[in-house]
């Protein structure tokens, strides 16, 4: 594998990781922005906008034009939208990079935003989120973040709401495109079986004649919380859904490797102590499991559970019990050597599909705009010791830390707001 960086004058990053025995090639674009950084009266645009890339460009002006290409050479091609990031790719075999290098760059330069089209996706998207509004484990998260972070974009949904969906048009989405699909604000990725120079020339004679214009900083406005935040929503459910919430630490955070770390003692697998707990010993839950997501100024350490609804608040007793645990240095030297044998082991099995080397280096270089290899990360996991995971532990989980979400046929709350201490 040969990483290749190189930036444009005009401040776009590309990022190239060439795999000569590879029978494939990926080209991705990543953009720096995502639902955080929209306004109430365009929440949801930067979802919305995913969605009409596809939808016609200047050489390829129908919506079923980039499909039936991709479809044609059996490649593989979607899009995605975090609260940070909106990331293209398509991916096919060797020979036919020109073919995709061209498509997706032409769908991202140049879009025609049809006003008809757009009118068609506003009713996709809030198929979408009917459809995500039936799924109380998808719905369970939304209403956590929205209580951990209520003053910040942060807080909101990914896809808008049924609302700001349908006052979407072209020229909000023009506006918004403009702002920040900057040079500045793209990486761009090639990875797989490809010529290097070749691919740099042609990224420079598509892209490198871009104008920039800086696109704007997200300001995070965090409110100061003392006790714990509660929300109980009324749905007649077969089980009952619980994301458990406590704000950590950002992308470059030194402290990421020891809290996922303790992520996977809690409720990295069927070994954890909460799935043993709660699902094994008791058989209070179908699934438990606990996970950290930094962002670029805080982070989410989430534990989320499906749960049998006339035992929910015994669950939730439980779940406690074992935070109060770890924070009592309860985790042992056998428990942590095995969730860095696992984190070492599952990240081997992951990277066997070489083209996540291209993901890893991309996602990193967007967050803490650093080159980090796998090996060094792994590195930060092995330095890991009982007294760092013990006190992140105790840093995190505290009373005035802590958020709760609960979706299920519950009629009152009080049960469960007694139960919020650590």
């Amino acid at each position: 594998m040969l990483l290749t960086h190189k930036t444009l004058k005009n401040g776009l990053n590309v990022l190239l990781v060439n795999l000569p025995d590879s029978k494939s090639v990926l080209f991705t674009i990543l953009v720096k922005v995502g639902s955080r950084y929209e306004t109430k009266e365009v929440t949801g645009i930067s979802h919305f906008l995913e969605h009409v890339f596809f939808k016609g460009s200047k050489k390829y002006p129908k919506p079923t034009d980039i499909s039936q290409i991709v479809d044609a050479i059996g490649g593989d091609f979607n899009a995605s939208t975090s609260k940070e990031a909106t990331e293209f790719y398509i991916k096919a075999e060797k020979h036919h990079f020109d073919l995709i290098f061209d498509v997706l760059s032409d769908m991202v330069l140049n879009p025609l935003f049809k006003e008809q089209e757009l009118n068609k996706e506003k009713g996709v998207i809030i198929e979408e989120i009917n459809q995500y509004e039936d799924i109380p484990a998808s719905q369970v998260e939304n209403h956590l973040e929205r209580i951990m972070w209520p003053d910040s974009t942060l807080g909101w949904d990914i896809l808008g709401t049924r609302q700001s969906i349908q006052k979407m048009n072209r020229s909000k989405v023009l506006k918004y495109k403009g702002t920040f699909y900057q040079p500045s604000n793209i990486i761009l990725g090639i990875s797989g079986n490809f010529d290097t120079k070749q691919a740099i020339k042609k990224i420079e004679q598509t892209w490198g004649k871009l104008k920039n214009k800086k696109a704007p900083k997200h300001k995070h406005k965090e409110k100061t919380q003392k006790n714990p935040n509660l929300t109980v929503i009324h749905k007649d459910t077969q089980q009952a859904h619980l994301a458990l919430g406590f704000k950590t630490f950002d992308h470059a955070s030194k402290k990421n490797a020891a809290t996922m770390l303790l992520a996977n003692v809690l409720g990295g697998n069927m070994s954890s102590r909460l799935f043993v707990e709660i699902r094994e010993k008791r058989g209070l839950a179908y699934h438990i499991s606990a996970s950290n997501a930094p962002y670029h100024d805080t982070g989410n350490f989430t534990i989320h559970a499906g749960l049998q609804v006339e035992k929910t608040q015994q669950a939730l007793t439980e779940i406690l019990k074992q935070l109060k645990n770890v924070k009592g240095n309860s985790i042992t030297n056998k428990e942590l050597k095995r969730a860095k044998d696992f984190v070492r082991g599952k990240i081997a099995l992951a990277f066997e599909n070489r083209h996540r080397n291209l993901d890893w280096f991309m996602d990193h270089f967007a967050f803490i705009n650093k080159l980090k290899s796998i090996d060094s990360f792994l590195a930060e996991v092995e330095a890991v010791t009982l007294k760092d995971i013990h006190n992140i532990a105790k840093e995190i989980f505290q009373d005035k830390n802590m958020s709760l979400a609960i979706i299920g046929p519950f009629k009152e709350r009080a049960s469960f707001e007694k139960e919020l201490k650590i």
